[in-house]
């Protein structure tokens, strides 16, 4: 008996040895799947991506092209800039993301299309990537504009160009006649009326007055200048208020100073005025910089300076422009494009983005750069002008607002309405217009 209990004794003794071996043997087999998976993952991140970039074509573009080959080499990663046209950017990165393509791994965006662009998800939120926020030394006002809601919320996308307008000025001519550059919209009313009476072959100032964008993005400074608000807190629009018939009267009297015909002016009429002599002042974009300091084709070199542009009844106040890089929600290759986006954003890429013609920073300390400064002599004014600028409404009928706003500003600058009753219809399309 007892030597059949010490028998069964044993017997379990084996089998419990077995059951603990075997759980130790499948616990070793799943921690190295494990390691092996890790390893595997680790791998695979380390292999190259290809990303694709939907920008804006003109020079933006052609400086993106050239540094990302810098990255390329940096990273062993692809990157593939397609650019196309204004006009056809918007529409092909929105309905690639409502189609779930994916076809673009990051998108330009002009500032104005946030709100759509938020409203209707296609970005992806980067907070996890810039857990900090971004860098301090992104002009606030730029990095306000990839927030969602604007200046408050998430990031959703980085400031990629810094367009901003600017006050251009004929410096000799406030030289001859011994004036200080114009700092408030009454100065330079005075100043153009002196130029238009003195100078025989110049005119005073040059407005863009063709309707929709280039009117109220012309008008909109002065507007603001004199303590207008488009949108209250509430979405109401306010633009048939004193400081919008008071902006007006304004922008009627300055084109009284100016060449005929500025009804119908865009940028490339108002640049053609600046280079060729024609006019004393306007605003205009970065951009227009080259143009003028262009020994070829400019006749007044080294004679125009810039400033932001002037205050009225409440402080300067330039529209801005920024060009943005967000990430489209469907995206494949989000991690890598996070990756790529802080460094194309990074202000050693953006003094050579700068250098290779993209013209328009939005980090402060590449505007504050010596040898910038030194081959671009409007980066001062520029960087002052970002820093007092203004976003247009954040509402994503704005392109509806600014074509009906703009259509009436037409109108009252062609004398065929009366500033108050123009004023009032266009307030009252506006209120048809956000309230559906």
């Amino acid at each position: 008996m007892y030597k059949t209990k010490r028998t069964v004794f044993i017997f379990l003794i084996l089998l419990i040895s077995l059951i603990v071996l075997t759980a130790c043997n499948k616990a070793s087999s799943s921690s190295g799947d494990e390691e092996t998976s890790k390893e595997d993952t680790k791998e695979a991140s380390t292999e190259p991506v290809e990303l694709t970039i939907a920008a804006r074509a003109g020079s933006m573009a052609d400086a993106l092209t050239e540094v990302v080959k810098q990255y390329e080499e940096e990273t062993g990663n692809k990157v593939n800039v397609n650019a196309m046209p204004y006009d056809n950017l918007k529409e092909t990165v929105v309905l690639d993301v409502r189609n779930n393509s994916g076809a673009f791994d990051l998108v330009m965006i002009d500032d104005p299309w946030m709100p759509e662009f938020a409203e209707g998800e296609l970005l992806t939120n980067l907070d996890s990537y810039f857990p900090d926020g971004l860098a301090s030394d992104f002009v606030q006002k730029s990095a306000a504009l990839g927030k969602v809601p604007y200046e408050t919320g998430s990031t959703y996308a980085v400031p990629f160009i810094g367009n901003v307008q600017m006050f251009f000025y004929r410096n000799d001519l406030v030289e001859k006649y011994d004036i200080d550059a114009p700092q408030t919209w009454d100065d330079v009313l005075a100043f153009a009326e002196t130029i238009k009476d003195e100078e025989q072959e110049t005119f005073g100032y040059a407005l863009r007055g063709q309707r929709g964008n280039p009117i109220v993005s012309n008008y909109l400074p002065l507007f603001w200048a004199y303590g207008g608000t488009v949108l209250d807190e509430n979405m109401k629009p306010q633009v048939n208020t004193e400081a919008g018939v008071k902006a007006m009267e304004m922008y009627m009297k300055l084109k009284e100073t100016g060449p005929k015909g500025v009804e119908t002016f865009d940028s490339d009429q108002i640049a053609t005025s600046l280079t060729q002599g024609q006019v004393a002042m306007t605003i205009a974009w970065p951009s227009w910089v080259s143009e003028v300091d262009n020994k070829e084709n400019s006749n007044v070199v080294g004679k125009v300076n810039f400033s932001a542009v002037p205050s009225q009844e409440s402080d300067a106040a330039a529209m801005i422009g920024n060009w943005l890089l967000g990430i489209p929600r469907t995206s494949q290759n989000t991690d890598a494009a996070a990756a790529f986006l802080e460094w194309v954003t990074s202000a050693e890429t953006q003094k050579e983005m700068t250098i290779l013609g993209a013209g328009a920073p939005t980090r402060v300390s590449v505007y504050e750069d010596p040898e910038l400064v030194e081959q671009y002599r409007h980066f001062p004014a520029q960087l002052e002008a970002l820093q007092n600028s203004v976003a247009r409404p954040r509402t994503s009928k704005w392109s509806q607002v600014e074509d009906t706003w703009g259509m009436y500003l037409s109108q009252i600058l062609a004398g065929q309405l009366d500033i108050q009753e123009g004023l009032d219809k266009a307030n009252e399309e506006l209120e048809g217009i956000l309230a559906k």
